[in-house]
């Protein structure tokens, strides 16, 4: 007869992924011990390895979900804004992206920096699950501007992911500039020009600030 699963299994498994995204994040990858995921999450190291057996696979765990969360938040806001103008549609997209709460922020510094500690076949798999994602970026762009040719808007859509990921390691909400104020400025950057903001800054000024 099979095993059944506590209650409360998802709960722990959830604790100990958060547990171990903010340890990586704070002391990398290397320099976390399944014991210290433990303390951080208050359960038994043996707990720790009944839902992870190696830490490649907790790592692994963390990096497939978040992608899976943000491919799931995407697709919810290209369904749901088909009819808004390219404008809005486009800032949206940019503040589901980078609106998660904190500990979903420290599962994404993860996924971006650590994936060279997987295996092989991870790889290969989160890799797959990535170039889904970067599909849809790239139908949020076609539908932003259609003109825009295949090729090329791949790498404007690597572009974007590449901007937008590396924000998550210096911005903080609670300084000057509002996440509202952050979006706006992405949103015109990409789809405006830092040319235009130069020539006319009065313009770009009411649009960040308004």
């Amino acid at each position: 007869m099979p095993r059944l699963r506590a209650g409360d299994y998802d709960e722990k498994r959830t604790s100990v992924l958060d547990a171990a995204a903010a340890l990586f994040g704070e002391l990398g990858y290397t320099g976390t011990k399944m014991e210290q995921v433990a303390e951080h999450c208050n359960v038994s190291k043996s707990m720790v390895y009944h839902y992870f057996k190696k830490k490649e696979d907790l790592l692994f765990a963390i990096q497939q979900e978040h992608v899976l969360n943000l491919i799931t938040a995407v697709e919810t806001h290209v369904k749901k804004n088909r009819n808004a103008s390219p404008d809005d549609f486009f800032r949206g997209f940019v503040q589901v992206y980078l609106e998660p709460a904190p500990k979903v922020r420290a599962r994404h510094v993860v996924a971006m920096v650590e994936i060279r500690y997987l295996t092989d076949k991870q790889k290969a798999k989160q890799v797959k699950l990535e170039r889904r994602f970067l599909g849809l970026v790239d139908e949020v762009l076609a539908k932003v501007n259609p003109k825009v040719g295949a090729v090329e808007r791949k790498v404007y859509c690597l572009l974007l992911i590449g901007m937008m990921n590396w924000i998550e390691l210096w911005y903080k909400s609670s300084g000057k500039l509002s996440p509202g104020e952050l979006y706006k400025m992405i949103g015109h950057l990409f789809l405006n020009g830092f040319l235009e903001v130069a020539e006319k800054p009065s313009r770009a000024l009411v649009r960040v600030t308004n």
